[in-house]
């Protein structure tokens, strides 16, 4: 049986379980728990059953004798981390059922013999996937063991020694360009020693960056810590690996390294920070930072790495364009540089950016400014960054994209003074503007018929405007015999990396989101992208179809479709609001230049 198979097998026997012990009653209260949809807003059965009826006769509902899988649907193998439900499902187990379940060795111990308290004791254990009283339940009430959920990994520890051995293939000739002044750079003296390296998204950045610090520090090691800093978990990560796989990699002649590198990760929950006597790569989220460095939080934590300040040699932000935000220049004046075009520091400052169109060639050579008017491009490339796009589309480093606009299906959205204020400050769509787009019925049956007509093998990648709107089109997916999963910023760590991992080995088609995997996110053969969410943010956009880039030759594909969404937005005063979507033409018409 496939992967795909199996995991059908599984949600339709742990539906049936449900709907078996379960009334409507039950089943209806455990999915009110469920969605989190502030008021309001339309849960995700309402989006779902809007989408799904196609008649003049609105319904807001899902009939009862589909709730169980609904419910297994949004859920999936998280569904019994839902406190509620173990409740109503100890209530409605047998005696001897409830009686093995509150006898688990080592629990404790129900205040009363009533059912209702028993029950209440079971159901509020704590819940840790996979782990012995989760498989306990599981087994005792007869659901499948996966319903147990994705055991809890740590993605890596937070210090890895990497040994040096396994060979990468070489980089291409424009990224050795600017390995060369990335390592001329970083020996540069004050006031030369920072600059914005720009190359378009999937085009070897972070590789190349990694692979030139690597030399830096092998050779004459400026410092004994490179700081690398990012926007999110998934760009902190994504570095770790790229460091892994260079240090890997330099095993082999002519480096010849046989020392290990010490990388730490510093993000999220994780507080391993090196000794002042090590050396290495710390990688760690601009929050993270702030928050230990700034706002004083981490205690001995705040000491360590204060004390590692003096050791830095060299530091990185990644997404550069984001180097401006007060957080940034409050985390490098904690470090020692101030960030300023006219301040000098002894230690380097690199950003990364990605500029794929003219207009935001120019927005980058004004962020510039704050690195010393130095800006690192490939010089054996064309200097028009459309020109550069040409290239490496021919030389399959960056895919072939299509593109397709779905025409507008919903009344026109005109923004009230709020959402109109929020545009000029943030320059991005407030997201009450994006919640009412992910509402909309007939603008979800558009998109969802869009993904359904692509070809089956494709690997897609949606953006949802929501959470709701995510969790919604990916339930109609599946209802519609589609292999699909949701990722959001409330998906546990463990199951979102197990959905992606299912998504690369194509036993998942269509993985929808909201919040992430716009950076950081490797699945480089995606075939599509749909999206779901305008945007007014051109650096966000191009997160977003960045995702399908990835050309042959970096393991990617020869072409990749995005499908946009024409929506009718208004401004207060009445002027039609031009999303970024509308104006990539120059991109798409370069694709096959």
């Amino acid at each position: 049986m496939s992967a795909r198979a199996a995991d059908r097998h599984v949600m339709e026997k742990t539906a049936e379980i449900l709907r078996s012990r379960l009334p409507a009653g039950d089943l209806k209260a455990v999915l009110r728990e469920m969605d989190h949809a502030r008021r309001g807003q339309k849960s995700v059965e309402r989006i779902v059953a809007e989408a799904e009826n196609a008649g003049r006769l609105l319904r807001t509902r899902v009939d009862d004798a589909d709730l169980s899988r609904f419910i297994v649907d949004i859920a999936g193998p998280d569904l019994l981390a839902c406190r509620h439900l173990r409740n109503v499902l100890a209530l409605r187990a047998t005696d001897d059922e409830l009686d093995r379940l509150h006898d688990f060795p080592g629990a404790a111990r129900a205040r009363g013999v009533s059912a209702e308290r028993i029950a209440r004791c079971v159901a509020e254990r704590n819940w840790h996937p996979g782990k012995r009283w989760a498989r306990h339940f599981v087994s005792t009430l007869g659901f499948p063991p996966e319903l147990a959920g994705i055991v809890g990994e740590p993605g890596g520890p937070d210090l890895e020694a990497v040994d040096p051995h396994v060979p990468l293939p070489d980089l291409e000739d424009f990224q050795e360009d600017l390995r060369a002044q990335v390592v001329d750079l970083l020996r540069a003296g004050p006031g030369s020693n920072r600059a914005i390296l720009t190359l378009p998204t999937g085009a070897g950045k972070t590789r190349t960056t990694v692979e030139a610090l690597t030399d830096w520090w092998l050779g004459e090691r400026g410092g004994d810590f490179i700081l690398w800093v990012a926007q999110s978990d998934e760009l902190c990560e994504q570095a770790v690996q790229a460091f892994k796989e260079v240090w890997i990699d330099s095993g082999d002649p002519p480096r010849g390294v046989r020392e290990p590198l010490h990388v730490y990760r510093f993000w999220g929950g994780r507080r391993s920070v090196p000794d002042e006597d090590g050396a290495g790569v710390i990688v760690s989220t601009v929050d993270k930072l702030r928050s230990v460095l700034v706002d004083g939080d981490g205690g001995v934590c705040r000491e360590t790495v204060g004390r590692l300040v003096p050791s830095i040699g060299a530091v990185v932000i990644d997404e550069a364009h984001r180097a401006e935000a007060p957080s940034y220049r409050k985390v490098l004046a904690a470090v020692g540089i101030e960030f300023t075009s006219a301040a000098k520091s002894s230690v380097p400052v690199l950003g990364l950016t990605a500029t794929p169109l003219r207009s935001q060639h120019d927005e980058t050579l004004r962020l510039a400014r704050r690195f010393y008017n130095r800006l690192l491009r490939p010089r054996n490339l064309p200097e028009d960054p459309a020109e550069v796009l040409a290239e490496l589309r021919s030389r399959q480093v960056l895919s072939r994209p299509t593109h397709r606009l779905l025409p507008p299906t919903n009344r026109a959205v005109r923004m009230t003074e709020e959402q109109e204020a929020y545009l000029q400050e943030w320059k991005e769509l407030h997201p009450d503007v994006l919640i009412q787009l992910g509402q909309e019925r007939d603008r979800n049956r558009q998109i969802v018929e869009a993904i359904l007509a692509l070809d089956p093998t494709w690997p897609v990648l949606f953006f949802g405007c929501s959470v709701q709107h995510a969790e919604g089109v990916k339930v109609i997916l599946r209802r519609r015999g589609r292999a699909a999963e949701a990722v959001t910023a409330d998906t546990r760590e463990a199951t979102r990396r197990h959905f992606v991992r299912a998504f690369r080995r194509g036993e998942i088609q269509v993985l929808c989101n909201y919040g992430v995997l716009t950076t950081g996110f490797d699945a480089p053969r995606v075939r599509a992208v749909v999206i779901g969410r305008p945007t007014a943010s051109r650096v966000l956009y191009d997160q977003m179809i960045g995702r399908g880039m990835r050309g042959v030759r970096f393991g990617g594909t020869d072409e990749c479709l995005v499908i946009d969404v024409d929506d009718n937005l208004v401004h207060l005063n009445g002027r039609r609001l031009e999303t970024v979507a509308t104006q990539y033409t120059e991109y798409w018409a370069k694709a096959n230049g």
